[in-house]
């Protein structure tokens, strides 16, 4: 299914370039709002715990023109997507996040969805002696197998809205949802999945 998903999304980009009427690039930056939430079962019924904290991403986009008010905009994002459990357990999250939006524009304003694509750069699990390294692999069950804790690849779906001024300038917000399931071992962690409301401020070059 992520595969199928990835290869969609790249269609759809791809399909959407050659289509261009043109193409502009730019810088965008912000502050997010983290969640990070976990549900394990244990005799039969399921726990949900809740994490959050602060965070933030930057990086570059690309505005594709299809119509006068229909783009494509797919951007590389470093995204910092840490939280607290506690005041002594918290995760260290770090990933590029390829977000792609489909907008629709009207007199300046925009609105757009999309998947978001994400892969984990690194992971860890601080508790206040040592941080633990979720991207290692330790052994799991009774065999030689191998596994990391957390899953480095996360597929997850994005909504936004903003507005470009005249000057180039553009202020955003956005929610993305992650839908797959993080945890790679789910007798540590149980089922685990992220998502944050972000708020950006960007330039569009050349325009």
């Amino acid at each position: 299914m992520k595969k199928t998903f990835v290869l969609m999304t790249a269609l759809a980009v791809s399909c959407a370039t050659v289509k261009a009427q043109k193409t502009s690039f730019g810088i965008k930056a912000g502050v997010q709002q983290n969640t990070i939430s976990m549900k394990q079962e244990e005799g039969g019924d399921w726990s949900r715990f809740i994490s959050s904290g602060a965070g933030f991403h930057v990086g570059g986009l690309a505005d594709i023109s299809l119509t006068k008010n229909i783009s494509v905009q797919p951007a590389l994002l470093f995204n910092s997507k840490s939280a607290a459990m506690s005041s002594e357990v918290s995760f260290k999250l770090y990933a590029l996040d390829v977000p792609v939006n489909f907008l629709y524009k009207t007199g300046g304003f925009f609105l757009g969805l999309g998947p978001n694509l994400s892969y984990g750069l690194s992971a860890k699990l601080a508790n206040g002696e040592n941080d633990e390294n979720l991207y290692k692999k330790y052994p799991v069950g009774e065999g030689d197998e191998e596994k990391t804790i957390l899953k480095r690849f996360e597929v997850g779906a994005n909504v936004t809205m903003g507005y470009q001024f005249k000057n180039n300038l553009l202020i955003s917000t956005n929610y993305t949802q992650g839908l797959s399931n993080l945890s790679n071992i789910e007798s540590e962690l149980g089922k685990m999945r992220t998502r944050f409301v972000g708020l950006s401020i960007g330039y569009i070059l050349g325009k």
